[in-house]
């Protein structure tokens, strides 16, 4: 599947048929969360994979009872070592540290949907407890649970914002009335200062040839 498709495809699945997800599929997955971008290759994002069923429920049960969240014959839990990026970066590092697992986030769950399967991006649940149950340092931070598996019921497209309405060109506030317009626009522009650096390359290379 193309990215675009992926990424048009790709809904918050919350019902999962009873089939466990292949080895393959999940590699996959966990290969797209770590060729993720973080701040200063940082690399501070864990996954934990949850397959046992009981835990599974548990999981649910703390997701603030979305008991379906246990459904999923994969759970992944996304981490992350705040308190060493905190170290690395004083201030700024747990935002760096939650950008990085945020990433790493989206690019498996549209892993997921190229591979036919289903997720969603859960972010309420009990943190102390899921932290207790699944044995994660106090200095580490959950980002999501991510529940996978093949997709009993896909839920159509909700309603999205155009593009002229989350948009500014230049400044905040400052409104593309017609984007399509202002594409056509940026195009052009491009393609002016393309060609101008392609005359100063070729005028470049004429001089050494001389």
């Amino acid at each position: 599947m193309e990215t675009f498709e992926s990424i048009r495809a790709r809904r918050s699945v919350r019902a999962y048929l009873d089939i466990p997800v292949e080895v393959e599929k999940i590699g996959n997955i966990l290969e797209a969360g770590r060729l993720a971008p973080c701040a200063g290759n940082s690399q501070n994002t864990r996954f934990i994979l949850v397959t046992d069923e009981k835990k599974r429920e548990e999981i649910g049960a703390l997701c603030l009872e979305q008991y379906w969240v246990g459904s999923a014959p994969l759970i992944i839990v996304v981490c992350s070592y705040v308190e060493r990026a905190r170290r690395l970066y004083q201030e700024e590092g747990e935002r760096f540290a939650i950008m990085g697992a945020s990433a790493a986030i989206e690019n498996m769950l549209l892993a997921a949907q190229d591979q036919g399967l289903g997720s969603c991006w859960v972010g309420a649940y009990d943190s102390a407890r899921l932290k207790a149950l699944l044995e994660i340092p106090e200095d580490v931070l959950i980002c999501a649970v991510l529940p996978i598996g093949y997709p009993d019921k896909v839920p159509s497209m909700p309603n999205k914002l155009n593009i002229e309405d989350i948009t500014y060109s230049e400044s905040w506030g400052n409104r593309i009335s017609d984007i399509a317009a202002y594409m056509q626009w940026y195009g052009e522009h491009v393609q002016k200062a393309a060609r101008k650096v392609k005359r100063l390359v070729s005028d470049f290379a004429r001089r050494l040839q001389q």
